[in-house]
């Protein structure tokens, strides 16, 4: 079977560019700043300045995605929900407790995490208590565990030392 498909239930602007969505199976709204999207976006790019435009944000396609009253040469200004998902997902803060996790699924020591995010062992400690972890951060562990090669081009193994038996 295949994954299941992202769809969004619920959509409604929040300040400048922010839209607050509702994903189905969600329990809880989530809140995405939509800033960073438009901004780099040709085919958002008429949404950078029109706030109006931006308010009349609408559930389209059985909830695949979101659209807005614009046509452009490509077609209704929408973006999928998938990518909505993923924009939720890497805006969510990560907790101690989500690093903490985040080490022991990517089965890193200390060390390692340290010398993989370029800190110190105090630092990853530090993290590790923390109610919310600088953004970098969380946007490096992130890349981490989604891709296989970009951890494995830059994880250095801790060096175990074999002591002898007494």
């Amino acid at each position: 079977m295949g994954e299941e498909v992202t769809r969004v239930t619920k959509v409604r602007p929040i300040g400048g560019r922010g839209l607050r969505v509702r994903f189905a199976g969600d329990r809880e709204d989530h809140e995405l700043d939509m800033t960073g999207l438009i901004a780099r976006s040709t085919h958002l790019a008429p949404l950078m300045d029109d706030a109006e435009t931006f308010a009349k944000v609408v559930v389209v396609e059985d909830g695949l995605g979101v659209a807005w009253p614009i046509q452009t040469k490509w077609g209704r200004l929408d973006v999928s929900a998938a990518t909505l998902r993923r924009i939720a997902e890497e805006q969510e803060p990560m907790t101690g407790a989500d690093f903490a996790e985040w080490r022991m699924r990517l089965g890193l020591s200390l060390t390692e995490a340290a010398t993989l995010l370029g800190v110190g062992r105090r630092t990853i400690m530090g993290y590790l208590k923390k109610d919310e972890l600088p953004a970098v951060v969380a946007i490096a562990c992130r890349a981490l565990a989604r891709d296989e090669h970009v951890l494995a081009a830059h994880y250095v193994p801790a060096r175990k030392i074999n002591r002898r038996a007494a």
